[in-house]
């Protein structure tokens, strides 16, 4: 993952610290973080220029502009320089309380410079400087977002600002409108390589904004989208430039699931689940299923591992599958399609290869061992919540509560 301009703002260190000018750049990635001391001083400029800035930019700068305290209108060249050198903003500790001259907002805004003020003298520029990279680090760590979004899933109840807390570590600059988009391959696991390149391919679209986060997660690829307002846009259509990105045969390699939008980023983690259940749940149309289709099992997904659930499902579940090993049968699995058919006696037959004649045996053989009559509607409900938990107590489908 990058780390923005934005997120920096978002450090709760730096509550304090005022934006006066370049609000257009704050999506601007920064790669590095120096102090500026003496090296634009005109008396030393030959011997020490650009000493701190031999980087590529990317940078952003942090200064008290001890050496233009004489001469405030130096900080305006100091500006124009770091704007050449493709720098991604500029922190000044005013302890002086310099003016900052109205050329230099102007020019600051029009080259989308963030310049941001400090007026304490804590934190010290050394501390700074740790939390930026100490940021960048984790970014730069494959597994580091894998692992907070685990912690957030686990997360303990009754500890409120934890889910929070996890939040803003995955994403500083999270917003309150957001969906997740899990894409999980289609066979085995996403490679270090392969994960970061699929990655690349979504920062080269430039669809990857700060409040956004795109990383692996459980041998796939996980993408949060935020926004201050997501509008009434339905999720599956939100993601389709994310989707249509990664290539024309990403159905091919992916099954993506999709979450409901949710509007308090405190709700991250409910999102992260339905993206999860969507993109593992094995009745995917086309390898891509948003939560909202998922009907009944919404509800039930959730609590598919549960011991109660459990309990109800070998009730029914057992004798089914007891009877198919001892006779090579499928009474189980025609049972499990007439209830996906919504109990539609045709559809079953159609979806099996099967005469409507043979479903129909084999559907009052399971009546027979269970004692039900599964063409009778109250029959019927016992046995499709019987398969549904089946369904959702695949271990594949069992995320964190």
């Amino acid at each position: 993952m990058k780390l923005y301009v934005q997120d920096i703002c978002n450090f709760p260190e730096l509550n304090k610290m005022t934006l006066i000018a370049g609000e257009g750049g704050l999506k601007k990635e920064v790669k590095h973080c120096g102090i500026l001391d003496y090296e634009y001083d005109r008396d030393v400029a030959n011997k020490y220029a650009d000493y701190n800035y031999r980087t590529g930019g990317g940078f952003i700068t942090l200064t008290t502009f001890l050496y233009a305290k004489n001469d405030p209108n130096l900080i305006y060249e100091a500006v124009k320089k770091l704007v050449a050198k493709n720098g991604s903003g500029l922190i000044i500790k005013n302890i002086f309380k310099l003016p900052i001259a109205q050329n230099v907002i102007k020019y600051a805004d029009y080259m989308d410079f963030p310049i941001f003020t400090l007026h304490d003298s804590y934190p010290f520029f050394e501390d700074i400087i740790l939390l930026i990279n100490k940021k960048m680090e984790q970014y730069e760590s494959f597994y580091f977002m894998e692992q907070k979004v685990n912690a957030l899933l686990k997360a303990d109840a009754s500890d409120a600002n934890l889910p929070a807390n996890l939040a803003y570590e995955i994403n500083p600059s999270l917003q309150d409108d957001l969906a997740v988009a899990f894409f999980r391959p289609k066979e085995g696991r996403l490679s270090r390589e392969r994960a970061i390149e699929e990655e690349n391919k979504l920062y080269k679209a430039g669809l990857i904004e700060p409040g956004d986060a795109v990383f692996f997660y459980g041998g796939g690829l996980m993408l949060i989208h935020s926004a201050y307002h997501c509008g009434n846009e339905h999720p599956a259509r939100m993601f389709e430039p994310y989707v249509e990105s990664l290539g024309p045969d990403v159905l091919e390699r992916f099954d993506v699931g999709i979450s409901d939008v949710h509007h308090v980023k405190d709700e991250l983690d409910e999102a992260i689940r339905e993206s999860l259940y969507a993109a593992v749940y094995d009745e995917r149309s086309a390898g891509i299923r948003t939560f909202d289709q998922l009907g009944v099992y919404q509800a039930i997904l959730p609590f598919g591992g549960e011991k109660a659930m459990d309990h109800y499902r070998q009730r029914y579940i057992a004798p089914l599958k007891e009877y198919d090993a001892g006779r090579s049968g499928e009474i189980l699995n025609t049972v499990v399609e007439f209830v996906k058919s919504g109990g539609n006696l045709d559809n079953t037959a159609d979806r099996m290869g099967q005469h409507k004649n043979t479903i129909r045996y084999r559907l009052n053989t399971a009546g027979s061992i269970l004692d039900l009559n599964l063409f009778s509607l109250g029959d019927f409900e016992k046995i499709a919540l019987a398969v549904r938990i089946d369904i959702c107590s695949d271990p594949s489908v069992i995320v964190y509560k």
